[in-house]
């Protein structure tokens, strides 16, 4: 080989390995469950998925954690929780550790009226000292890193010292990394759902942040769809967390681009032959197959693959899938 075929394939090993830590997979509730971290562990298991919020009391009080034993290694999966309870945090931390979990994210942005009802999420945006306190009885019960996700402001307000202020509070405790959301977030009559597209996205505002934080981890959120643009993104940010696409469309994480409809079906079978295992000694869970109910969109047989999912959900039926696909259904 020569010096420049070397130094190319040098180069896109390099870029392979800064897009599997460039990029992760956002918190979504009810979509990133144990289920969900299964899929994309066989779809590419160097994608960081964190896991959808819990709060720090159901940690404590019940065996929800239990769930993710499932997945084996948990060494590329974050644990989102959520509180307001410094005491409380730091024994859910300390409980999440335990089970393998390599970082535990502190949720301090979702604006869903429960939460907001409850004191923590979006509202502790505007609390900084109890979330220094939380942050700092959460790094002395455990080792994990413990990092902070947030939005850039609250309602309409354009108030960059809200957010600066906030990071600097922080930022006593030793925490270096936080994930950003480029949105408000709304509180009041506005959906959750709503305001995952309203107010506009401000990725400008991260970037700045990242210029004055520099020695921070700013990782940035919201709308983002391709996870193969690093090279575009890299120096202005040090990840990108992609949501909704990644659950739509979870095949953008597949790590080579030689990516067959035959590739995909062995992954879907795998998937599937571990749920027929798993649901010998657990009860039938309709998450597992709406992860994968449009897994093969773009594909002829993909509206009918919708269907028969459909059809397993209310059957209790997963030979119905595997009978699908043997048919060759789907090219």
């Amino acid at each position: 080989m020569n010096y420049f075929n070397l130094c190319t394939k040098i180069i896109i090993n390099i870029m392979i390995v800064d897009n599997n830590s460039f990029y992760s997979i956002a918190p979504m509730m009810g979509k990133t469950d144990s289920f969900f971290c299964y899929l994309m562990k066989i779809i590419n298991n160097k994608t960081f998925v964190y896991t959808e919020m819990m709060h720090a009391e159901t940690i404590i009080r019940t065996n929800i954690l239990d769930n993710y034993k499932m997945v084996g290694d948990l060494s590329n999966i974050a644990v989102q929780i959520a509180g307001n309870s410094p005491t409380s945090l730091a024994k859910a931390a300390k409980k999440a550790e335990k089970y393998g979990f390599s970082e535990i994210n502190l949720n301090c942005g979702c604006p869903s009226k429960n939460v907001v009802a409850g004191d923590f999420g979006i509202t502790l945006l505007l609390n900084p000292n109890l979330v220094q306190e939380c942050v700092l009885s959460m790094k002395e019960a455990v080792k994990s890193e413990i990092s902070v996700k947030t939005r850039i402001g609250i309602n309409y307000e354009d108030n960059e010292q809200l957010l600066d202020d906030f990071i600097g509070i922080i930022n006593t405790t030793g925490i270096k990394k936080y994930v950003i959301h480029a949105r408000n977030g709304v509180l009041g009559n506005m959906t959750t759902k709503k305001n995952l597209t309203i107010p506009i996205l401000k990725y400008e505002r991260v970037y700045k942040l990242k210029k004055k934080f520099s020695d921070n981890n700013i990782i940035i959120n919201g709308g983002f769809l391709e996870a193969n643009n690093y090279e575009v993104f890299y120096k202005k940010i040090d990840g990108i967390m992609i949501g909704r696409e990644a659950y739509k469309n979870p095949w953008i994480f597949f790590n080579t681009k030689e990516l067959s409809l035959k590739i995909k079906i062995a992954i879907i079978l795998q998937y599937l032959e571990y749920l027929k295992k798993i649901f010998n000694y657990k009860k039938f869970n309709n998450n597992a197959l709406y992860h994968i109910q449009n897994i093969f969109n773009g594909h002829d047989g993909a509206k009918n693959w919708r269907k028969k999912v459909n059809y397993a959900i209310h059957n209790n039926d997963l030979q119905s899938l595997f009978n699908f696909i043997e048919c060759d259904n789907l090219s």
